[in-house]
């Protein structure tokens, strides 16, 4: 369990679309709104690691047809979030920071779309999940579950810090609104930059 726990937490230390995504939606509309979208992504990235244990990560890994469905869902996904926040980075920079429960449902769902069609969490349930369980400790699906949920615990810490810092970031530059647009921007272009490079990713 410590060398899976270790394993997971390198992988959820490299930025990758979920961080860009949560920490993107921090700096446009805010801390509340961006730790709803990081627990739906959390939801979302451990729903393919309950997937992958059923035995359904194989068939996605083995199938390009619905690999690259997913991956390409995935990045168009991002773009247009993407092309939204550049959009509309003037406009957020007039957000209070609070957010309504119906826009952190909202940013929850989006959350959850980005984890779920994020290809990095496919390949990595597919391939490295069945490595840390040992049929000689008895039931395997039960092993492969227990996994799941350390995985989606220290997926939802981990996203929840990012959101967080996102947060704090906003708040600092929120006494220059020229700063905050710039910032919220830049956090689109990211995410834009990050769907190409999943689209066109191997």
């Amino acid at each position: 369990m410590f060398s899976f726990s270790l394993t997971v937490l390198l992988i959820l230390a490299v930025p990758g679309p979920s961080v860009v995504f949560i920490v993107g939606r921090a700096l446009s509309v805010g801390r509340p709104a961006a730790l709803a979208a990081a627990a739906g992504n959390s939801v979302g990235s451990t729903l393919q690691g309950l997937l992958a244990a059923l035995g359904l990560g194989t068939l996605v890994g083995g199938s390009p047809v619905l690999y690259n469905a997913i991956k390409f869902g995935g990045a168009l996904y991002l773009l247009v979030m993407g092309v939204k926040m550049l959009r509309d980075r003037s406009i957020a920079t007039d957000f209070d920071g609070s957010a309504a429960v119906g826009d952190r449902r909202d940013e929850a769902k989006k959350g959850f779309v980005v984890g779920l069609t994020n290809p990095k969490m496919i390949v990595f349930f597919t391939a490295l999940l069945p490595q840390f369980v040992d049929p000689s400790r008895g039931n395997v699906m039960v092993q492969m579950l227990l996994l799941v949920a350390i995985y989606g615990v220290l997926s939802l810490m981990g996203d929840t810090s990012w959101g967080f810092a996102g947060g704090s970031i906003r708040t600092w530059s929120a006494t220059s609104p020229r700063r905050l647009e710039c910032l919220i921007g830049g956090g689109g272009a990211c995410i834009m930059a990050i769907a190409v490079s999943l689209a066109m990713s191997h």
